[in-house]
């Protein structure tokens, strides 16, 4: 069986799946879900580069079952999780089965579209469109601390740095570790299950990383702080 009962790779840096869905965000997802259930050591989800089936996506493969999935949207995901990762069984209405092996992307007309539809929302004014969640009052976050809050079912860390608040993913992308479990100096941001460290400004990795941090816009009104999910 290997390092663990199940591998699960997102596509999240092929050619049209990050286009078709937030594929990055999938992974923090079922990452979460699996820390929640006490699943973190039995279950591994890995991003993935393409798997040539462009413009199927967003796709998701489960090993060693070999099941494909296409089509996978945020919507789906409690589902694929509880159906197939709690209880072994695949979600047969999203299975992907081309019956052919190999590549089997869509036509080169059809992939234009889908990019051109993605960068026509890339391009969208970020005016009206932006929905400001509060999260918490400023005070709650321990000067030059960290606090983790759960925002409308999205759980996000909230860092004081030592002059702003900053805000980013709740667990470490390495093995969803709580990050409020790690330290910062106002620069660095470091988890201490395996050492690996962030810059508080980007999100970047450093050091040893290879992930690095999603971040979110964040903003501070009247003593309280607003999160744009």
């Amino acid at each position: 069986m290997g390092q663990y009962e199940r591998h699960v790779f997102v596509c999240t840096s092929g050619e049209t799946c990050p286009e078709q869905g937030d594929t990055e965000k999938f992974v923090k997802i079922l990452r979460e879900r699996a820390r929640q259930v006490g699943q973190p050591g039995d279950v591994r989800v890995n991003k993935a580069g393409c798997f040539s089936q462009c413009g199927r996506g967003p796709m998701i493969v489960f090993y060693p079952e070999d099941v494909w999935y296409a089509g996978v949207q945020e919507s789906d995901l409690d589902e694929i999780f509880t159906s197939h990762i709690v209880g072994g069984r695949p979600v047969e209405r999203l299975r992907y089965d081309p019956e052919k092996p190999g590549a089997n992307k869509v036509s080169e007309a059809e992939l234009a579209e889908i990019k051109k539809a993605a960068a026509a929302r890339a391009t969208e004014p970020d005016g009206p469109a932006v929905a400001w969640k509060r999260v918490a009052p400023t005070a709650d976050v321990p000067a030059n601390g960290m606090k983790e809050f759960s925002v409308e079912g999205v759980n996000v860390l909230i860092v004081h740095t030592g002059e702003a608040f900053v805000a980013f993913q709740a667990t470490c992308p390495h093995e969803a570790i709580p990050l409020e479990q790690g330290v910062h100096d106002g620069a660095t941001l470091t988890c201490f299950e395996h050492m690996w460290q962030f810059d508080l400004k980007t999100g970047a990795p450093m050091g040893d990383a290879l992930e690095g941090l999603r971040g979110y816009r964040l903003k501070e009104d009247r003593g309280e702080l607003y999160i744009a999910l």
